[in-house]
């Protein structure tokens, strides 16, 4: 069975016919891609898991490409290229996006979260989650990255069973780890949450309600915020992004 990721991949590339990726950025917390007709798509990177070295790769993507080449990089799993490869999807699908389909309503609300619930978060949303402990039962975050409040990411199979709500960080579509998270989980109250998810509402299964996602508002200014090391906090505090919220 094919992966979220994978299912995204392959719904930009039937659209794309002859488009063209005319840029890419790599920085140091996101890149940018765009697209012949001006659109501009971002992803997180992992740069914690980028291989040490001065060169990472022999032979660097040349531009203009076809679209569709370029989500071939999709295909290798590395923390650049599926980056690059979901930043393209993510250009691809804020074209379809409409005001329409976008709700006003908190996340929060959407999920109707009470003090009785248990809040599970893939990803440390800080500081929405030192906010909700106050609010909820209990806060669990799952981190790949060791921490006293945080239990690791290999205990998600037997852990997520305990949470009535789930917050994922939408950067586990790229390295394919959403799909076991959302087989193990327990609840129909989850929401695919951060700048990386991709506004496809379609590819995800019944039990995400909420996706909240980035549109890019100005992508010459977010090509310049990736290329000088700025992330998604500058995107939105500079105006180069606004936050979306769709409700299935």
């Amino acid at each position: 069975m094919n992966s979220i990721f994978d299912r995204v991949l392959q719904y930009v590339t039937e659209v794309a016919g002859e488009e063209l990726v005319i840029d890419y950025i790599v920085g140091t917390g996101i890149t940018a891609v765009k697209l012949e007709k001006g659109e501009v798509g971002i992803a997180h990177l992992f740069r914690d898991e980028i291989p040490s070295g001065c060169t990472l790769f022999n032979e660097l993507v040349s531009t203009p490409i076809k679209l569709s080449e370029f989500l071939k990089l999709g295909e290798r799993f590395h923390p650049v290229t599926v980056s690059l490869a979901l930043a393209a999807c993510n250009a691809v699908l804020g074209r379809y996006f409409s005001p329409k389909d976008c709700s006003e309503k908190d996340v929060f609300d959407i999920l109707e979260i009470t003090p009785e619930d248990t809040v599970g978060f893939v990803g440390d949303f800080r500081p929405l989650t030192n906010s909700l402990r106050e609010k909820v039962k209990k806060v669990i975050i799952f981190e790949r990255h060791p921490g006293s409040n945080y239990l690791p990411d290999w205990a998600l199979p037997w852990k997520l069973k305990d949470c009535d709500v789930l917050i994922v960080t939408g950067t586990t579509v790229m390295n394919r780890t959403i799909d076991m998270i959302l087989n193990a989980a327990r609840t129909d109250r989850i929401v695919v949450y951060g700048p990386s998810t991709p506004l496809l509402s379609e590819v995800f299964p019944g039990n995400v309600r909420v996706l909240g996602g980035a549109l890019i508002t100005d992508g010459e200014l977010a090509m310049k915020i990736a290329a000088r090391a700025g992330g998604t906090k500058n995107l939105f505090r500079e105006s180069a992004a606004k936050k979306v919220t769709i409700v299935k």
